[in-house]
């Protein structure tokens, strides 16, 4: 029996299925990722806007028409959110949403349809996932508490839980890949004995002597010792995803972040005169509730003073249940489009000049792919390269960079 996972959505999402194929590997399964032909389909949807549910809907036609007889089991936020949406597939055996995916075998056997209750109390430890790629994401953390009135998520994977740090720290020592990447739902709320303890973890992931990166933390959480201390670490990689959301105070207020603009501001030029090189990323969504064109003026003008390596840009998307749904001034679907285009000239700018202020500079590759051409990857601080020559997945290589190439840069190898 052949089984094959599809994973929409985040890193989380990622790791999660990974263990869902070791579950499946220890049952005998052969296992496979993709839209591939399989006797078992296990889908991890995202729900995180109106688009990330409707493509996991879309995956399900695509199952049918590579096998008809296919068995399919729906898991993640979207069936956690609208199960009864994927139960109109005839060819759904069982769902799980997200408490069941650390024993999906179980509500395979059972066929269970029935949506199992959300765990709020403690961390569900899951099988080791099987290592498919050169980077290796590690889950430390699911859940959040701080419900941003656009966001669904805490309502669909639950309040913050931790997992033990031992245990992390065990699966890092014991994984094959040579840059891992911690990630979670919310990695600023991970705590130790209910105490913040991100600092603590990083100090012990840096001992391993391991290439890692922080997937995306909440800006607050970089405070002067926090920086010192990823300063001082040997192994960490300079990439440093803060998740902004906009860049107006006013429409911050309404999203129930828990900063303002000036304290970001302040956070980012902190980072770059520790870290000169390093790509500082974010995620900002246009046509909010109520975002006026001012609002959005404010938002590009002080985008441009932060100045950001690269952004991840969306429209918003109203999600049932949320508490932005009870906010007024809805911006028609036209406006925000026009605004996203704006802000991704704007983008562009920002990736042109970040590439172009790291050409003739050195940094390590961790290769990722091989190609006919180029052994690609990226560079410790997130630049995609085109390595010249072949070389082996999960090596790293130090390079040069010297000419920007399609998405990122050729390198030449350095010794």
């Amino acid at each position: 029996m052949k089984a094959s996972i599809i994973t929409l959505g985040c890193k989380v999402n990622e790791y999660e299925s990974q263990s869902i194929m070791r579950q499946l590997q220890d049952e005998g399964y052969e296992i496979a990722e993709g839209l591939v032909y399989a006797d078992v389909y296990v889908v991890n949807t995202c729900a995180v806007t109106n688009e990330g549910e409707r493509k996991s809907r879309q995956v399900l036609a695509k199952l049918g028409k590579l096998n008809p007889n296919a068995k399919i089991v729906v898991c993640g936020c979207a069936v956690q959110n609208n199960p009864s949406k994927f139960l109109v597939n005839e060819n759904v055996i069982a769902l799980t949403g997200n408490y069941g995916k650390h024993d999906i075998m179980s509500f395979i056997h059972r066929q269970n349809k029935i949506l199992p209750d959300l765990e709020h109390q403690k961390y569900i430890d899951m099988a080791r996932p099987i290592e498919t790629r050169a980077r290796q994401y590690i889950k430390i953390q699911d859940g959040c508490d701080y419900f941003c009135t656009y966001c669904i998520i805490p309502y669909l994977r639950g309040r913050s839980r931790s997992r033990d740090l031992e245990d992390i720290l065990d699966e890092i020592r014991n994984t094959q890949a040579k840059e891992i990447v911690l990630t979670g739902i919310n990695m600023s709320d991970y705590k130790i004995d209910g105490k913040l303890a991100l600092k603590t973890l990083v100090k012990r992931v840096d001992e391993l002597n391991k290439r890692f990166r922080i997937s995306s933390i909440e800006c607050m959480v970089l405070d002067d010792e926090m920086i010192e201390i990823l300063k001082n670490c040997k192994n960490f990689c300079p990439h440093f995803h803060l998740s902004l959301q906009s860049a107006c105070n006013a429409t911050l207020k309404r999203m129930n972040r828990r900063y303002t603009i000036e304290e970001f501001k302040d956070i980012v030029a902190k980072i770059k005169v520790n870290f000169p090189s390093a790509c500082i990323s974010t995620d900002i969504i246009v046509g909010f509730k109520g975002e006026t064109e001012q609002e959005f003026a404010d938002t590009k003008t002080n985008l441009r003073e932060i100045e950001f390596s690269t952004m991840h840009i969306f429209p918003y998307s109203e999600r049932s249940g949320t508490n932005a749904c009870r906010l007024d001034g809805a911006v028609d679907k036209a406006t925000q489009k026009l605004r996203e285009k704006e802000l991704q000239v704007l983008n562009k700018e920002f990736k042109d000049k970040f590439i172009s202020t790291n050409l003739g500079t050195k940094h390590t590759v961790l290769i990722e792919e091989v190609d006919e051409n180029f052994s690609l990857g990226y560079t410790d601080n997130y630049i995609y390269t085109y390595v010249e020559g072949k070389h082996s997945v999960g090596e790293i290589v130090t390079v040069e960079l010297v000419s920007p190439y399609l998405q990122g840069v050729i390198g030449k190898i350095k010794e």
